[in-house]
């Protein structure tokens, strides 16, 4: 049987990490689940065993904070859904593994780079032979005239590191163009398909670099985020993905956004170097990265269970969390809470 796995998941305000930890508590792997973010007011830190409150990941504090406590509460590995966290230990991967025991699973930065910059994944697309969207810098004047001259109307301006939607701009007319001319730090992207013909897709490759498996999600967006998603078959998606992922060798998971064109071929936009905010959504109907992760890095244990995804849709709710009076005045106060079942209201009580 295998053993209790102690997991850090850093970054717990948000909504990748909370889906992170419902994965986990959904794999029947004997995890103790230790959560960590920047506020006490973080509802996350409520859905774990015990918390912390961690400094930001652009502090000089946080990677010997988070050497700390991988060696205080002896943390078998590190997961994140927050991209600054995830660059930060990754430019000081050689500090942590010289403190720690703990494992991080991550590219190399120069590949976190590539998925965290627009431009630079279109560039990096085209170079590896996959689809992508025609594409241009904002800022080089000569060749958004190109760019416009050759696809006209609609086109897409986003920024270069941006998060969700914020930022991006459907551009339907030479005025609108010109009204946002001088954003610094955009890129121009053809307008692929329509907000119907949008899917995200999970990949997950083994420490070997080898391709294991792909969920493919048809998928609507409420600022950003999944709102809906139906698990589909589509063999062109399938083998585009593969492409994707035998050129950039991810570590462990992967995530693909793309649309279809008017031809129903797959074009992607956006590489996402980490876990899904869709990702319980995947864990429930089969597809468990979270789970794969820790079996073959942790426990050393064949992954092939992981993946045995069925078909299924999944809607997005909002949802409470309960805690006793105190709760968020002992995190902000300590720095941490050691046992969350003490600010949790048992069962018999919340029926009475």
């Amino acid at each position: 049987m295998s053993r209790q796995v102690r997991v850090l998941v850093l970054g717990v305000g948000g909504n990748v990490s909370q889906g992170i930890i419902k994965a986990l508590r959904s794999s029947k792997l004997d995890i103790a689940l230790i959560g960590a973010c920047i506020s006490p007011s973080s509802a996350g830190l409520y859905l774990c065993d015990l918390a912390y409150i961690s400094p930001y990941a652009n502090e000089e504090t946080f990677i010997p904070w988070l050497i700390q406590v991988c060696n205080d509460e002896q943390i078998d590995i590190v997961l994140t859904g927050v991209e600054e966290n995830i660059n930060a230990i990754m430019k000081q991967y050689d500090a942590f593994t010289a403190g720690t025991t703990a494992i991080f699973k991550a590219v190399s930065y120069d590949k976190l780079v590539i998925g965290q910059d627009k431009y630079l994944t279109c560039e990096w697309l085209k170079a590896n032979g996959c689809n992508y969207p025609k594409y241009c810098l904002l800022s080089d004047k000569a060749a958004v005239e190109e760019l416009v001259a050759k696809i006209g109307f609609p086109l897409i301006a986003k920024p270069r590191n941006g998060k969700s939607s914020n930022g991006v701009v459907k551009v339907t007319t030479q005025e609108e163009l010109d009204t946002i001319a001088d954003r610094a730090d955009y890129v121009l992207e053809e307008c692929i398909g329509t907000s119907d013909d949008e899917y995200t897709i999970g990949c997950y490759c083994d420490k070997n670099n080898t391709f294991r498996d792909a969920v493919i999600m048809h998928r609507k967006l409420v600022n950003g985020s999944t709102d809906f998603a139906r698990i589909v078959d589509n063999e062109a998606i399938l083998q585009e993905v593969k492409k994707i992922c035998d050129n950039f060798q991810p570590v462990g998971p992967l995530n693909v956004q793309l649309r279809l064109d008017k031809n129903g071929r797959p074009v992607c936009f956006e590489l996402n170097v980490r876990f899904s905010g869709s990702t319980p959504m995947r864990a429930h109907f089969g597809y468990e990265d979270v789970k794969a992760m820790i079996k073959e890095y942790v426990l050393g244990e064949d992954i092939s269970d992981c993946f045995h995804t069925r078909k299924g849709e999944s809607y997005r709710y909002v949802n409470e969390i309960y805690m006793e009076a105190g709760a968020t005045q002992q995190m902000e106060q300590d720095g941490y809470i050691k046992n969350m079942t003490d600010f949790r209201p048992s069962i018999e009580r919340l029926e009475k």
